[in-house]
């Protein structure tokens, strides 16, 4: 058995940034042999030597911390084998990744990424390691894999390695970015609650790097480059976005993340991100009016701040008309955005969110049949309970590739598409949309992502009920 140590060494000038101790990682034991032995039905093994002790005072009282030059001492955790085998192609991982998941939910730097590749001959970097595997893992597909189990043994060797790195006190911005990536794959195939924790251990892990601050005009750490705050801002965002993703099936669970403020400012330019030519010329804030020229990755950040907006808003149980008024401004601002994403051919994360923002802010209770209601809803759910496209229906009838990277944020708003048309056809008599074309969008969906075959699932049971209750209704009269 091989193992792979990571030692880390603490910052020598601890006062340079109380937020962020910045680390220096190097390889001690990485047989080449390790990198050529393929066991993949072998389980996940982790040793854990005893680490040196973590400066408990950074948390408990980290002004003492700074006044006597705190510094994180040497570190040591370990990658196992099981790690190791599963990311042997390193470039090919990372390619299918920002092939496959970048296109939407783009936090990682490309340059920046490629820029710390070590070289073919040299020993794998542990930390790398951890985020390849993470690539690899959500770049996963259960079509392309005969045992459709996302609990893979990779998958839990990757969960343990995560707790050892926190055990011995490894921090890095590269760990927090396979956290985030970990939580999307247990989002994307419905791996609950850990996909709920995991994305609570995103929160505390950037809290710790100090990277909420990124998003901030004055957010500047010392000989830090404008592309690296943008990748921090990023991840911070992805952070944001997946906290309020997670509680879309629950609104009024409380967030663990605060609303950003009016002038959070935005991601910038994807393509300029990409390429990695960021400057701080033209910024963005949250609070800007929608328009074409946001970004993709701006506009589902934008997207998700207004749906915190709206859980907020719906757990607020004032009647006042001041109250009533605010609902109103936040309806018209999610409106806006749609109308900017309305000239796009695929529907998008981000109308998906804004489409379940304006269900959930105008109909809270699943019981809304008001006439206005009635009209603006028929309009929204057109573009999911429609005849599903082309390539939707040749894909099912043939298995071609649909869309081959969606979103997994995509799910939630066609089975909730779907719940409400059944239910206002039931209690309205009018024809909202056919509730098949919306399983068929959650069949082709599942090909990528499990969870939205157990929306398929949750829908059919939920559905079957609402026909029930609505057949009553009828029998009843009532």
């Amino acid at each position: 058995m091989h193992l792979l140590n990571i030692n880390v060494v603490g910052n020598n000038n601890a006062n340079t940034d109380k937020h962020r101790p910045p680390t220096s990682v190097s390889v001690h034991s990485a047989s080449p042999a390790a990198l050529q032995h393929v066991a993949p039905k072998k389980t996940p093994v982790i040793s854990t030597p005893t680490p040196p002790a973590f400066p408990a005072d950074y948390f408990l009282d980290n002004f003492s911390f700074q006044c006597r030059q705190g510094q994180i001492p040497l570190q040591i955790v370990t990658i196992s084998t099981t790690l190791l085998d599963f990311t042997q192609e390193p470039r090919l991982i990372a390619r299918l990744y920002f092939e496959r998941v970048h296109s939407f939910f783009p936090f990682i730097s490309n340059k920046n990424f490629y820029g710390h590749f070590p070289p073919a001959y040299a020993p794998p970097n542990p930390i790398s390691t951890i985020l390849i595997a993470c690539m690899k893992l959500v770049s996963w597909s259960p079509k392309d894999d005969p045992t459709k189990d996302p609990k893979s043994p990779s998958y839990f060797a990757i969960k343990r390695t995560l707790v050892e790195t926190d055990i011995a006190g490894v921090w890095s911005l590269q760990l927090l970015q396979a956290t985030i990536l970990l939580s999307l794959y247990e989002m994307g195939h419905a791996i609950y609650p850990a996909a709920y924790i995991s994305v609570g251990a995103c929160i505390r892990y950037a809290l710790a790097l100090g990277i909420n601050e990124s998003l901030t005009v004055n957010f500047n750490s010392p000989g830090v480059m404008p592309l690296e705050q943008e990748e921090k801002r990023r991840a911070w965002w992805a952070v944001l976005i997946l906290d309020r993703f997670v509680n879309i099936g629950y609104p009024k669970r409380p967030l663990m993340t605060q609303d950003p403020a009016p002038d959070a400012i935005l991601p910038t330019d994807d393509t300029v991100f990409d390429q990695g030519a960021v400057t701080l010329d033209q910024l963005y804030t949250v609070s800007s009016p929608a328009e074409p020229g946001l970004s993709p990755f701006a506009k589902l950040a934008q997207a998700a701040y207004l749906l915190g907006c709206v859980f907020r808003h719906i757990c607020d149980l004032r009647v006042d008309p001041m109250h009533q008024e605010e609902g109103m401004q936040l309806s018209g601002q999610v409106q806006r955005l749609l109308e900017v994403l309305s000239t796009e051919s695929e529907m998008s994360a981000t109308t998906a969110i804004c489409s379940s923002a304006l269900i959930t802010l105008h109909d809270p209770n699943a019981a809304n049949t008001h006439p206005a209601y009635l009209g603006f809803a028929k309009g929204l759910l057109q573009p999911v309970v429609e005849e599903p496209s082309q390539d939707v229906r040749e894909f099912l009838a043939a298995n071609i590739d649909y869309q081959a990277h969606p979103s997994p944020l995509l799910g939630h708003w066609i089975y909730q598409a779907g719940t409400v048309v059944l239910r206002l056809n039931a209690q309205t008599g009018e024809d909202f949309g056919k509730v098949e074309y919306v399983t068929q969008r959650l069949e082709a969906l599942g090909q990528r992502w499990l969870s939205a075959g157990m929306w398929e699932d949750s829908g059919t049971q939920e559905w079957t009920n609402l026909l029930t209750v609505a057949y009553l209704h009828i029998l009843t009269g009532s």
